[in-house]
């Protein structure tokens, strides 16, 4: 019995000492990254701190800092904005990173506003160069009337007719209007002031 006994103690001290070693471990690649990283050595510590995000249990909350402000130097501005984000709702004004997880989440949160106006406009610019070719028609069909100008919408009881407010009850567009509206960007204004 004793011996049983004595097994199960030595058999639990030797399992939690490889949960402290292997813990040291990550906290020495979690230190290594952020050595790696402070030198510009952007995607080495990376390496590290994802090593350490997938293998650690419990992963520390100065990691959450750490990979947010790394995510920022590698350009992926939406992960470093999450992170800084995770790190700040966590430790708060408290924390070690309070004012440097600030910094750098307002730098992400710039570059990545500029990134999605970027994406913007170039499909913009790809709309605009995707213009439909009318064949040297002057007038196209309209395609909310389809030609007829009139709408048609079911009521509760019977059917609504209504002027085509693109069309202006004519059922074609110009060339130049047909284009706009299918770029999403012809109006009813621009329509009536025809």
């Amino acid at each position: 019995m004793k011996f049983i006994a004595s097994s199960l103690l030595l058999f639990s001290l030797f399992s939690s000492y490889g949960q402290i070693s292997s813990d040291s471990e990550y906290y020495r690649r979690m230190d290594l990254g952020q050595q790696l990283m402070i030198s510009g050595d952007y995607q080495a510590a990376q390496t590290e701190f994802l090593f350490v995000l997938e293998n650690m249990d419990v992963i520390p909350t100065d990691l959450a800092y750490l990979f947010g402000r790394n995510s920022f130097h590698l350009a992926s501005y939406k992960q470093s904005v999450n992170w800084l984000n995770k790190y700040l709702q966590l430790k708060g004004t408290k924390g070690q990173y309070y004012e440097e997880a600030i910094q750098y989440l307002q730098f992400s949160e710039d570059k990545y506003m500029e990134l999605q106006r970027s994406i913007k406009q170039d499909q913009s610019n790809a709309i605009v160069t995707s213009k439909y070719d009318c064949g040297g028609l002057s007038k196209m069909i309209c395609p909310v009337c389809k030609g007829s100008g009139v709408i048609f919408k079911q009521g509760v009881f019977d059917i609504h007719y209504q002027t085509c407010p693109y069309s202006s009850g004519e059922g074609y567009l110009s060339c130049k209007e047909y284009n706009l509206f299918m770029m999403g960007i012809l109006t009813i204004q621009d329509s009536l002031s025809r």
